[in-house]
């Protein structure tokens, strides 16, 4: 009996979590990176992009699934056909040379401890700064970091002026959701505007839904499916903002896992001041590590 339960958990396969992420290596002797994105009942696609001396990169879409103990994918680049293999020692092998090692990129300010003079929304221990929209628990889990409440929560504080922003969060692993159902939060700044929180990774959206992307406003720059921003749900994420007030408009930088993904955009409406807001969407985002430091 023993050795039939053994057989048959092997015969389940992998679970989509450990095959899904980033990857990086060579294919036919160059450099070469590639996502995996699950979709749900063992389905991948693989975006393989490899990039180039100018800056430009080719890019190619693989199609995977689970089979047996790892994972297969085709699919073609140019007239060129690929079929590759992962394997539980999160590698993946295919014709062409082709050779991808699983990798994590961990955001430079994760864990980025507030300056003097910060107003610390949130830490995991002290929430004097932030209210949650109705009472329920906020339950921080060992690392400081709450799952956002129902109807979200908001700053206490309403600021005015240049500010500087440091916010981590973590969208959950919902392979089978699709579009703005897919990890779904937002963090609205005093102006009104939202940076999108969205597990966007290697996922198609329209303007501004995707994750860092101003909300119906702007993509981020350089955005795409192979946007080398967003890291795969269930792992730390970062975004750094500046907001600056100069003759009366709003002027807006944000760092994505430390890629600048808006560079000084000019805000379209401007308010003179409000409170940041961390938006519920029914979905189980968590954040952790929220400050905030006015400019004088």
């Amino acid at each position: 009996m023993g050795v039939l339960l053994a057989s048959c958990v092997l015969a389940a396969g992998p679970e989509e979590i450990a095959v899904q992420g980033l990857y990086e290596g060579t294919y036919r002797g160059e450099k070469a990176e590639a996502r995996v994105v699950a979709l749900g009942k063992g389905a991948f696609k693989v975006l393989l992009r490899l990039p180039r001396k100018d800056g430009t990169a080719a890019k190619c879409e693989l199609e995977g699934k689970i089979e047996g103990a790892g994972a297969v994918f085709t699919g073609k680049d140019g007239g060129q056909e690929i079929r590759a293999a992962w394997s539980p020692d999160r590698t993946i092998k295919g014709n062409g040379g082709l050779l991808l090692k699983r990798v994590e990129r961990k955001p430079p300010t994760l864990g980025k401890k507030p300056p003097p003079g910060a107003v610390v929304l949130l830490d995991g221990r002290d929430f004097s700064q932030i209210t949650k929209s109705v009472e329920d628990d906020w339950n921080p889990a060992p690392d400081g970091s709450i799952q956002v409440p129902r109807k979200g929560m908001t700053s206490k504080q309403a600021f005015e002026g240049s500010f500087l922003l440091h916010v981590e969060f973590m969208n959950p692993f919902m392979p089978e959701a699709r579009g703005q159902g897919r990890g779904n939060s937002g963090c609205y700044l005093p102006n009104g505007q939202e940076i999108q929180v969205l597990d966007s990774f290697g996922m198609d959206t329209y303007t501004g839904g995707g994750c860092g992307g101003l909300y119906k406003y702007k993509d981020p720059d350089a955005f795409d499916v192979f946007s080398l921003a967003s890291l795969p749900p269930g792992e730390w994420q970062t975004y750094d903002v500046e907001f600056q007030v100069k003759g009366g408009k709003g002027y807006l930088t944000v760092l994505h896992n430390g890629i600048k993904i808006h560079d000084n955009v000019e805000m379209a409406r401007p308010r003179p001041g409000g409170k940041f807001h961390f938006q519920d969407h029914n979905d189980p985002v968590r954040y952790r590590n929220i400050w905030v430091l006015p400019l004088r």
